[in-house]
Formats: structure tokens, sequence, C-alpha cells
């Protein structure tokens, strides 16, 4: 027999509209109806708020997290399955009930980003994300390393076998975007990976060889990527000429761009911009480049992406609040935002008649927000027994 579930008793955002009292009323996996306001509908189980905030789950397009699971510590690896278990779980409370995670394909690269492993980490995910185990969506996220020729034919072998929800292009040639001068590229490379000098240097200089070449693969890529309409973002993008490249070759998004310049060019031109959540909380980018919040205020960012941190994106919501003074707009950076981008048709980051019950309650009454329960397709996923919520048939 079908459940039907009512959640009542707080403020409601539906992924667009705040409203001071509303209600959702969900059939089986499926939001049924939305009240803006308080209701009591028979026969349904109901869900007491007590006055928390009823809002979509989040959407996160970027995360490295599932790379950091498995390599804790430098060198030391654990089981990919076990990873993606257990950040399953962590995920479940944070409120993130999409989630894609950013799997880097880089030929020269070691490790995890390696094409190889790059691809037993997509195929693992999507081989959890069927199975019974999973609290949340998983999807994957195929970042694509310009110029990388072994993983170019791996990614067109994936997107083949419908293992691809999103791509992105990143460009870590030195002298540009992430990586404004060789310094800063070589301090890196020597931190994440036991080379020597003249090994990245080396490395550096075949990559600036190649980087004409390198974007006419780029260009071929995103063709085949239009066919299948899978979303596309350009990553880390520091000038408008690097947007104006991108804006031809059919890719609709930048995520991290690197100055305001190229955010605003971005934006302007229709693009979606998505910026990092640990960055608008910190209020500082790692490596100095554009600060979030300086997006939010000049009004050029879609939305933002946990990044490296999942635990993030959900404060994010209401530390942009503070910044642009309005909580409504701060919310779709982390639901509907997002979820637009990501899939159109099946609406993640929505609370709308038809859609998936994914719905988070939030309690805001200290400092620093907190979840009481997720919802994934209406199934309760994660839940804190709070003194103040019942559960009862009305």
């Amino acid at each position: 027999m079908t459940q039907t579930l009512l959640i009542t008793g707080g403020p409601l955002f539906d992924g667009i509209k705040l409203y001071e009292q509303g209600s959702v009323l969900v059939e089986g996996q499926k939001v049924k109806k939305v009240f803006p306001h308080y209701v009591m509908v028979e026969d349904a189980l109901c869900v007491d708020t007590y006055g928390d905030l009823i809002m979509p789950g989040l959407v996160d397009l970027h995360s490295d997290s599932l790379e950091r699971s498995i390599e804790k510590r430098k060198g030391v690896f654990f089981d990919i399955d076990f990873a993606i278990l257990n950040l399953d779980r962590q995920l479940a409370c944070c409120g993130i009930t999409s989630f894609c995670h950013a799997i880097s394909f880089a030929d020269n690269e070691l490790g995890l980003r390696s094409p190889g492993e790059a691809r037993k980490c997509v195929q693992k995910i999507k081989s959890f994300t069927r199975s019974d185990q999973a609290l949340v969506k998983h999807l994957t996220h195929v970042r694509y390393e310009v110029g990388s020729k072994v993983s170019y034919e791996v990614i067109k072998e994936l997107i083949d076998l419908e293992l691809v929800d999103m791509i992105s292009i990143m460009d870590h040639t030195p002298g540009q975007g992430q990586f404004k001068c060789m310094e800063s590229y070589v301090r890196f490379h020597s931190q994440e990976y036991d080379l020597a000098d003249d090994e990245i240097f080396e490395k550096a200089r075949e990559k600036q060889r190649n980087n004409n070449q390198a974007w006419e693969m780029v260009s071929r890529l995103a063709d085949q990527v239009a066919i299948r309409e899978i979303p596309m973002l350009s990553h880390d993008d520091d000038t408008e000429s690097k947007v104006n490249l991108i804006k031809a070759m059919g890719i609709n998004a930048c995520e991290f761009p690197v100055t305001l310049e190229a955010a605003r060019k971005a934006y302007n031109f229709g693009l979606d911009v998505f910026m990092g959540a640990p960055n608008l909380i910190r209020d500082s980018s790692t490596n100095g480049n554009l600060k979030a919040s300086d997006a939010l205020r000049h009004n050029v960012c879609t939305g933002l992406v946990s990044d490296y941190y999942p635990e993030s994106l959900f404060q994010a919501s209401f530390v942009a609040a503070r910044h642009t003074g309005n909580l409504e707009q701060a919310l779709q950076k982390v639901t509907s935002g997002p979820g637009l981008f990501l899939n159109r048709d099946s609406s993640p980051g929505f609370i709308t008649p038809g859609t998936d019950a994914d719905i988070i309650i939030v309690n805001r009454d200290h400092e620093w927000a907190h979840i009481n329960r997720s919802f994934v397709r209406g199934r309760t996923i994660f839940q804190i027994q709070d003194k103040r919520s019942t559960i009862k048939e009305s």
C-alpha cells in the first residue's frame, strides 16, 4: 500500500518561493500537492516540523569528496566501495539528495586521476546508485583535463555506455587559469605528487607545447556531449576571451571562475556560474582567486557547490543570505539553481507536484543551522529525534 505523508507546521521554500507557512503532501515517492499554508489531510501520516523550514533536498554539482574518501592520507588508499558507502551516509546528514561526484581524468596524473582509476570510480558510482544500499542519488561529473588523449577515448566510451551525467573541461596549463605562474604550478604538483622539480617542469612544457591541439580535442568532445544533451561546464575561467571560447563551443556554464571579469562576462552571456561553498563560508579563495561573496554581491552567481567539503553546501545558503539580504534567492543557489542546470526534466531542487519527494527539514534556532530530517523519494534517510517533533495520523 502506498504511504501518504503530510509534512507541515513550518515555513516552506519550494525551490523558487519562500512561504511563511506551507505543507507538502507526499504520496509514495512523489510530491502530490503543495500548499502555501498550514493544512491537515485525513488519513495522512503527519510530520509536524514545529516551525522548522521545509525545503528541497540540496543539489551538489561538484564534489571531490570521493577522491578524498578513498585517499584519506597521501598514499593511503581505501576500497572504493567502502568509501562510497560511507560517503553516502555522510551526505544524508548534510541534506544533499542529488550528489555529483567530480572524477578527474588526466593522462599524466598519478593515482586516482589516471584514466584507469578514474574509469573504475565512475563504474563503481553507477553500480552503487543502482543498488539498494544508496540513500542519496549519486551522479557522475566527469572532469576532462585538456590535452589528455587517453582520457579522451575513455570518456567517449563512458558516454556511449551512458555512465556520464555531467562533464567539465579543466585546463591546468601554467600561465593561465588556476596557475597564473610557473611557480604556483610547481608548488601544487610538488605537494600533491612525489615528483622532482625537473619532472614537473617537463610536464608543464609539454602542456604548453600541445595547448592549441588540445583545445581542438575539446571542441570535438563538446560536439559529442551536445548531441547527448549532457550538461557541460568549464573550470577556472580567468578572462573574457576564455569565456568567449567556451561559449562558442556550446559550453553553457562556468565553475569557479578565477576573476570577477570572467564571471561577469559568463553571466551576461547567459551562462550559469557556480562558486564554491567553502570559499563563501571562509570568505576567501584558497588560491587567492575570486571570492564567492563578491560574485554574489555583483549578482553573477547562479549556484554554489560543495567542492571538497559536503557539509559546507547547506550552511552556505544561509551565509549567502547575509551577503545578499535575500534568503529566498540564497536558498535557490543550492536547490533549483543547480537543479535546473543538471536536469530540467526531473526538476531536482524543487518541491512541486510530480517531482521526487526529496525534502529536508531545517532548524535555524542557532548560529549554524542544522538538519532534523531528510527524505529521498519520500523515504526518510536521516532523522534526529527532536524532542519537539511528533509523527501522528491526522
